[in-house]
């Protein structure tokens, strides 16, 4: 048994930190959920707070948590047609595809980071934060979690487009001294 293994570094922490956030997010979601079931069918005096805690957690679950899965290659794909295309013809598509990934998560990434600022500020710059209707905390807490989850996907995508070119200058410069 090697305890370096299992020694919690910062260095962990951070590289796996979209991991603990989705993680916390849902399992936090998951106890404001039940602690509310039993509260409302059992004493009937439902948590009121719960609700937009809970949806507000969920957000960032999903946003942090697509982006995990988008660092893990976890995303569903249908790549039926891709893998049946001949090899060279295949990993161009997939360049392709990749490409317009990465467009659109920077796309994405761009509108919501608009939406967000539009929760802070009116249409002419005044500050103006939209707060929840009940725990009046400021809507862009929740809203923050979208841009940044896709902006770790452009991270990500830009990441393994580099190490993939980086593999296929490799391989082609290994290739050419053969």
């Amino acid at each position: 048994f090697d305890s370096m293994k299992n020694k919690i570094t910062l260095k962990l922490i951070l590289t796996n930190l979209d991991a603990i956030i989705t993680a916390a997010t849902l399992s936090i979601c998951v106890v404001l959920v039940n602690a509310n079931v039993i509260m409302r069918y059992f004493f009937n005096n439902p948590i009121r707070w719960a609700e937009e805690v809970v949806t507000s957690l969920f957000v960032w679950t999903v946003f942090i948590g697509s982006a995990y899965a988008y660092r893990k290659h976890s995303h569903l794909g249908v790549d039926i047609l891709v893998n049946i295309l001949p090899d060279k013809i295949r990993k161009v598509v997939k360049s392709i595809m990749s490409v317009v990934e990465l467009l659109v998560l920077i796309m994405l990434t761009r509108i919501s980071a608009e939406y967000v600022y539009h929760l802070i500020y009116s249409r002419s710059g005044k500050l103006k934060i939209v707060m929840t209707d009940l725990l009046r905390i400021p809507k862009w807490w929740t809203g923050i979690a979208v841009p940044i989850g896709f902006g770790l996907s452009v991270i990500y995508s830009i990441y393994f487009m580099v190490k993939g070119i980086r593999a296929y200058l490799k391989k082609k410069e290994g290739g050419n001294k053969a």
